[in-house]
C-alpha cells in the first residue's frame, strides 16, 4: 500500500518537492507525474475554527494554514472588563482570549478552536477600542508623546480540551504628531481604526510613520502571538502525502 503524507503548513512545499527529487534520484517511483505541481497542504483535522473575525488575524493565520473557519466568538468583552480587577491585565487578556476560544467550543467540539485578544495599557490605563471617529482622536491625541503597552494573548482548545496559551508584550512610543495629521490619519482609515485597540493599526505605520516600536515582534504588535502555536502544531501532527 502507498505511503501518504499529509502536510498542514504551507512552508513545507519546499521540502515536499526535496523529498520527491531525493527518492526519484534513489530510483523510486512516485505514483504520477508533476506531482510536485499539485501538491496541497492541509490540516489532519477538520477545519481549524478561529473565534475572531479580525481580517488581520484571519490573513495572518492564512499564511500558516489553508483549512480554517473564521466564526464569531459570543463573548461580551465589556463586561467582562467592568467586571475584572483592573490592575490585572496580563490576566484580563488572557481571560479574554480563553473565553473567546470556550465560547464556540460547543459548535465546534472536535475541532481545533483559537481565541485571541488585544489590549493597550497606558500610564497604567486600559485604552478600548473606540465607539466613534470622535473618541478615536481623543485616544490618539492623549497617546501622543507616550510610551505604551500592548498584551497579546492566544489560548487554544483541542476537542474541548486546552492544548495551547501564550501571552507576549510589545512596548511602543507613540510620536508627537501635529493633531493635523492625526485628523488626516482617521479621515482616511475611519471605520478601520474603530476596530483596533488605541485607534490605530501598526499596518499604517509605514505611510503616517507615527510610531517607534521599543520592543517586541510583529504578532504580538498585531494581536496574535501565533509562533509557537504553529510549531507545536506541526510537531505533533503525522505528515503524509495526499
Amino acid at each position: 500500500m502507498e505511503k501518504r503524507y499529509i502536510f498542514s503548513v504551507k512552508e513545507n512545499v519546499d521540502k515536499i518537492a526535496n523529498t520527491i527529487n531525493m527518492w526519484r534520484k534513489k530510483g523510486k517511483i512516485w505514483p504520477k507525474k508533476g506531482l510536485r505541481k499539485k501538491v496541497k497542504l492541509y490540516t489532519e483535522h477538520k477545519q481549524v475554527i478561529l473565534a475572531s473575525s479580525s481580517k488581520t488575524r484571519v490573513n495572518y493565520l492564512k499564511q500558516h494554514l489553508d483549512r480554517i473557519l473564521v466564526v464569531r466568538h459570543k463573548v461580551d468583552e465589556k463586561k467582562i472588563k467592568d467586571e475584572f480587577i483592573e490592575t490585572n491585565f496580563t490576566g484580563l487578556v488572557r481571560l479574554l482570549a480563553k473565553k473567546k476560544a470556550e465560547s464556540v467550543m460547543e459548535d465546534y467540539s472536535k475541532n481545533i478552536i483559537i481565541g485571541s485578544d488585544q489590549i493597550l495599557v497606558c500610564e497604567g490605563k486600559l485604552i478600548n477600542k473606540s465607539e466613534n471617529l470622535s473618541d478615536a482622536k481623543k485616544n490618539l491625541i492623549n497617546l501622543r508623546g507616550k510610551r505604551h503597552t500592548l498584551i497579546s494573548s492566544l489560548y487554544v482548545i483541542k476537542n474541548k480540551k486546552f492544548y495551547f496559551e501564550e501571552t507576549k508584550e510589545a512596548e511602543m512610543l507613540f510620536k508627537k504628531i501635529p493633531p493635523k495629521k492625526i485628523d488626516e490619519y482617521l479621515s482616511e482609515q475611519k471605520k478601520e481604526v474603530l476596530k483596533s485597540v488605541g485607534s490605530y493599526r501598526i499596518e499604517d505605520n509605514s505611510k503616517y510613520n507615527f510610531l517607534n516600536i521599543l520592543k517586541g515582534d510583529h504578532e504580538t504588535i498585531i494581536g496574535f502571538p501565533l509562533k509557537n502555536f504553529i510549531k507545536k502544531f506541526m510537531r505533533d501532527k503525522k505528515w503524509r502525502f495526499l
